[in-house]
């Protein structure tokens, strides 16, 4: 995705900046990070006793939980 922006130079010239990312790839980056950090809390808790199970899966659950409120808030 690129979204382009005008700007003026000294000499008065329009010139167009094209980015590389606009802010819904960025925000979208972000989702595709926190499911995977999610993805591997829980695989990583399998392994593990107690407090850090505990620790993992609750490391999950709030990465999971970002996702859903970034996808599901009202904008």
């Amino acid at each position: 995705m690129t979204t382009a922006t005008k700007i003026l130079s000294h000499t008065g010239d329009a010139k167009v900046i094209k980015r590389i990312f606009s802010g819904e790839a960025v925000v979208g980056y972000a989702v595709l990070g926190c499911l995977v950090a999610g993805t591997i809390g829980i695989i990583k808790a399998i392994g593990m006793e107690d407090v850090g199970a505990a620790a993992c899966l609750l490391a999950a659950v709030a990465a999971f939980g970002t996702v859903c409120y970034i996808y599901f808030r009202k904008s």
